[in-house]
């Protein structure tokens, strides 16, 4: 007899862009979270944080939070339980604003069944 085992997760997205104005001080005010849910909206505004829009929405797929990526995924992950399943993405933009990297973070959590 073989049993069948469903396992439910939740997926969420952070981007931020991070700059380097001088060797060792890395910057990144901002980031953008994609996915998330009307309870993880009010987590960031428990921490005193922007977000825009400030109102949760189920139409809108992306919030603009004003912290670093990092905190964001703090936040997430030790409120709701998300974590890091694989490696982010990153790439360098080169501009006349100077060098700064584009991460992308995929986040999930398991849903319990």
């Amino acid at each position: 007899m073989s049993v069948s085992v469903t396992r439910r997760t939740q997926i969420v997205g952070v981007v931020g862009d991070v700059r380097r104005d001088m060797e060792g001080h890395h910057y990144a005010e901002k980031c953008s979270v994609f996915g998330i849910r009307e309870e993880e909206l009010a987590a960031f505004h428990r921490h005193n944080l922007v977000t825009r829009p400030r109102e949760f929405n189920q139409s809108r797929d992306r919030y603009q939070v004003a912290c670093s990526p990092w905190f964001a995924m703090r936040i997430l992950g030790s409120e709701f339980g998300y974590f890091l399943p694989v490696m982010p993405i990153g790439g360098r933009v080169d501009s006349d604003a100077g060098e700064r990297r584009t991460c992308i973070f995929s986040l999930q959590r398991e849903i319990p069944v």
